[in-house]
């Protein structure tokens, strides 16, 4: 992130999201070992105090180094969305592609090293401005909504009406744990309960046979794109429901701390 100032409260305009994210190489996913990530870690805070463009920020991933130790070694634990990094475990990276071609002492990360492969190249990428800027216009839609009533009511117990009325499967695909839990209602009674009362219109037969059709795409659009539509389990516990605005709400996931051992 680029700027080098502090921008007050109020309109965030165009030139201030590129005055931020300047680059013009796009965003790529690559696929890559946990010990070729640590290492691009390390070479994060390898250069520490001197101002270097290689300090990362992460999302995902919390660590800790020491910066009084050597270069290369001062990283002194690594999690990825809160478990300890396996080091030849493989994870999915999203980066600059400036990174992904080994810049900035990333070698670690380099696309061609032979240990790490494309998942989205650099073809068929995003710039991170247009990234930030689409997220604000989400921001923009999203904040017409009242209290999300109209999304609730568009969505409310329509998986329920689509296994009663025979469109969609009273359980879901058997997980890869292979432990088949059958659907609940729970959710979709309380999705109801929490919606604004949305104003009844009348409609002929057509018309709500229409509307329902396009209700039950969306559904199952967002449910295949976002992958949230299945039932979710979470160390073990119970089921987790859908949340539709999950890809539009800010999340602080990383975190960098200064340690001393």
């Amino acid at each position: 992130m680029r700027g080098d100032q502090i921008y007050p409260a109020g309109i965030i305009k165009l030139g201030d999201i590129i005055s931020c994210f300047p680059f013009e190489d796009p965003c790529v996913v690559i696929r890559v070992s946990g010990k070729h990530l640590w290492a691009a870690l390390e070479n994060s805070v390898s250069k520490l105090p001197a101002l270097e463009g290689r300090f990362c920020q992460v999302s995902g991933i919390e660590f800790g180094y020491n910066p009084s130790a050597d270069e290369d070694h001062r990283v002194r634990y690594v999690k990825i969305k809160g478990e300890d990094i396996e080091l030849e475990e493989r994870y999915t990276v999203a980066t600059r592609g400036y990174m992904a071609r080994g810049k900035d002492g990333f070698e670690s990360l380099r696309v061609d090293s032979g240990d790490v492969e494309y998942v989205i190249n650099e073809e068929h990428g995003v710039l991170i401005s247009m990234i930030v800027r689409q997220y604000f216009l989400s921001l923009k839609v999203v904040s017409r909504w009242k209290r999300g009533g109209h999304i609730c009511g568009l969505f409310a117990g329509l998986r329920r009406k689509q296994v009663d009325s025979g469109h969609l499967a009273p359980k879901p695909a058997i997980p890869e744990d292979g432990d088949s839990t059958e659907w609940s209602d729970a959710e979709d009674e309380l999705t109801e309960k929490q919606c604004s009362p949305i104003r009844e219109k009348s409609l002929d037969l057509d018309e709500d046979a229409r509307l329902f059709e396009l209700k039950r795409r969306i559904a199952m659009r967002w449910e295949r794109i976002t992958k949230m539509g299945r039932n979710i389990r979470r160390n073990g516990a119970g089921d987790v429901g859908i949340d539709w605005c999950r890809s539009v709400r800010p999340q602080i996931e990383g975190r960098i701390n200064i340690v001393t051992t």
